[in-house]
């Protein structure tokens, strides 16, 4: 009986100790729960090259939704949605800010730029040459969008190519819940 009680009482120390350092693993790190790359949490920064050559951080767009759509030129599902994207951002163009993010690591500049003008892309294309955007969204398969409120927040996130009829309905949805589009609304 009194072995037991030792082992009782070796084994909920055991889980005190483990409950306590998970604890302060957690605690140690607040900031990086904060940046899941998911629905509700803010839509990590970045900076990245144009097609263009010119450096653009998505900081610098605040203020208005945003759709990030990361995409390589060779990726079927992408040339299948890329036609419905270049219609959407006609339509939205004005409410929503559109930026596609090629997966460069496995696609060429050049590449891109064809692709780009073969579909009538206008919108800005910005180049992760080196997966370090896609690796902090944790974009695992391709095209995979995000659409972010003017806030910076994320609203949703779709991995596999969009329809037409499904990116009008994400990017309505998005114009609605912007700040900017509900003051239009009471004028």
């Amino acid at each position: 009986m009194v072995l037991n009680m030792k082992r009782r009482r070796t084994w909920l120390t055991g889980l005190l100790v483990f409950i306590l350092g998970c604890a302060i693993i957690v605690n140690q790190h607040p900031g990086k729960l904060a940046h899941i790359p998911e629905e509700g949490y803010l839509a990590p920064s970045f900076t990245l090259e144009t097609v263009q050559g010119q450096s653009l951080n998505i900081t610098q767009l605040k203020g208005k939704p945003l759709m990030i759509n990361f995409f390589a030129s060779w990726c079927p599902p992408c040339q299948a949605e890329a036609p419905d994207l270049v219609k959407m951002d006609a339509l939205y163009h004005s409410q929503v800010t559109f930026i596609g993010v090629d997966m460069t690591e496995s696609d060429s500049r050049s590449a891109v730029i064809t692709f780009m003008k073969k579909v009538g892309i206008q919108y800005p294309v910005l180049l992760d040459s080196v997966g370090k955007v896609a690796k902090e969204y944790d974009v695992i398969s391709i095209p995979t969008s995000f659409f972010i409120n003017s806030k910076g927040v994320i609203v949703d996130r779709v991995e596999g190519a969009l329809s037409q009829r499904t990116l009008q309905a994400e990017l309505s949805q998005l114009v609605k819940i912007s700040p900017e589009s509900k003051a239009s609304q009471q004028r």
